[in-house]
Parts: structure tokens; C-alpha cells; sequence
């Protein structure tokens, strides 16, 4: 028996051949097969739109960004930085003409030197004693607030002498330097750091969605700069208090941390979708 099967398979291999590739293309032309694949693709489309995301727009921020300033005016002696360094906390950036606060330090330390001495004489004096005269009270405290204040001065022109050199609070990137070497300045030029690890996603979340926020939850970013490509992230902080858009609308702005923030600058606008179940 199963050796006349074989033999009748040699001999029409071909027709065989032939009915198995009509039955294939039979089925898949055939309404049957169609509804099948169709049934299929429903599928895959009930699932994508299972997806339920609502969006809205922001843009890129720093966390961590200062704008230094001189506390006072004066002449810019050095400037150790420019535009684009790489600066690190404590590095200092510039610093303004210390030549006549130096002197003035010098002579606010000679009066207090001059003060104490007089106290100390005082303190001689009188002994000390619990049972002070009121003469020798009056002496004793005047001699001493007079060193206090001497003090106090040579304590303010050193404070002022430090705050001629300006320091960064953070690590990050000279994003703009208001101040050049030999310019006379005043208080309003700045020198701005941004620390570019610290980036972040503002959305400016309408009230109406408000309700559909939560920590961690995923979101979607799509920059203007970057056509085509998406930044995943997730929700880190939701604010507690609405703030208003230059047109006067209200909205509630949540904070969404990226999985990856290389490339971007503070200040690109954007669109992010909240994914509220996959």
C-alpha cells in the first residue's frame, strides 16, 4: 500500500505541485481568506486605538540656571570665562578693581587693632570687677562698642572684597557674559550658567486634564527642532498652583524628566502627549 503511494507520488509530483499552489491562492482571493486577514487588521487597529494620550505644549528648561551679578559697581579687572566653557562649582568667573577697598580693608583692621587695645587697657584698669563704678561701666562698655564697630567695618569691606570676585553656585555652560576686561560696569550685567544635565520638559497642561496627571506616568515628547523624532520621559513633578500664559490662559504646569537630554538646549518648544494606558 505505501509503497503504491510513493510510486503514484513520483509520478505526478507535478500535479500535486499545482493543486497545493491553487488551494494557497484560492484561499487568500477568496472571501474567507480575505475576512481572516481583515479580521486581523481590526485587531491590530482596536489595539492601537486602546492607546488613550491627550496632550500639551512646553518647552525645554533648566532645573539648575543662575544669572550672577556684582553686588556693587566698579571696574572688571579679569574675565575667566566666555560663551560655551564648561564651568564647575566654586570656579571663578570674573573679577572687578579691589585697590581702594584693599586700602580701605587695611585701615578698618588698624582701628580695630587700635580698639581692642583699648579695651584691653580698660579691662586693666577697672580689673573686671563685678562691683563696677557707673564711670567705669560707661568706660568699659564705650571702649567695647567701639571695638564691636570696628570690627563690624573691617568684617563688611572684607565681605565686599570677596563679592569683587564672581563665583558659580553650579556646574553647567556660560550661556551668556554681559561684562568685558576694562569695562566700568553697574550691578545689572550678568554673567547666566546653565547646567545642561539638569534639562527638563515644562507642559502647560490645560485645567480641563488636570485630573488625568500623575508622578511616573509616561509621556511622549515631540520637539519643534526634532521633526520625526520622539523623547520618552515621565512625569516628575505636578505643580500646586495654576500660572497664566501670555495670552491669559490658565494652566497647570507638570514637570516630565527625559530619559535622554543630550542635544537640547534651554528654551525649544515642543508637544507632549500623556499616555494615560497602554
Amino acid at each position: 500500500m505505501i509503497k503504491s503511494l510513493i510510486v503514484f507520488a513520483r509520478k505526478h509530483l507535478r500535479l500535486i505541485i499545482g493543486i497545493v499552489i491553487v488551494f494557497i491562492l484560492l484561499y487568500t482571493l477568496t472571501p474567507i481568506g480575505k475576512r481572516e486577514k481583515k479580521s486581523r487588521q481590526i485587531d491590530r487597529i482596536e489595539k492601537k486605538q486602546f492607546l488613550q494620550v491627550f496632550s500639551a505644549s512646553g518647552t525645554i528648561e533648566p532645573s539648575q540656571k543662575v544669572s550672577l551679578h556684582f553686588p556693587s559697581s566698579g571696574k572688571v579687572v579679569w574675565v575667566g570665562a566666555e560663551r560655551g566653557d564648561q564651568i564647575f562649582k566654586g570656579q571663578a568667573l570674573a573679577s572687578l578693581e579691589v585697590t581702594e577697598l584693599q586700602a580701605s580693608f587695611r585701615q578698618a583692621e588698624q582701628d580695630f587693632i587700635a580698639a581692642k587695645a583699648e579695651v584691653e587697657k580698660v579691662y586693666d584698669e577697672t580689673g573686671r570687677k563685678a562691683d563696677e563704678s557707673l564711670a567705669e561701666k560707661v568706660k568699659r562698655t564705650s571702649s567695647e562698642a567701639k571695638q564691636n564697630k570696628a570690627f563690624d567695618s573691617m568684617k563688611k569691606i572684607e565681605k565686599q572684597i570677596q563679592d569683587s570676585t564672581l563665583v558659580s553656585p553650579i556646574n553647567g555652560v556660560v550661556t551668556a557674559i554681559a561684562l568685558s576686561l576694562g569695562e566700568n560696569i553697574n550691578t545689572s550685567e550678568t554673567i547666566e550658567i546653565v547646567d545642561p544635565s539638569s534639562l527638563y520638559f515644562k507642559a502647560e497642561v490645560d485645567e480641563t486634564d488636570y485630573s488625568r496627571v500623575f508622578i511616573d506616568q509616561k509621556v511622549r515628547i515631540m520637539l519643534d527642532a526634532y521633526k520625526g523624532k520622539i523623547f520618552n520621559g515621565k512625569v516628575s513633578f505636578i505643580g500646586q498652583k495654576t500660572e497664566v500664559t501670555s495670552s491669559g490662559v490658565s494652566f497647570v504646569p507638570v514637570e516630565i524628566d527625559l530619559d535622554s537630554n543630550k542635544k537640547l538646549i534651554d528654551g525649544l518648544t515642543g508637544e507632549a502627549e500623556f499616555i494615560e494606558n497602554e
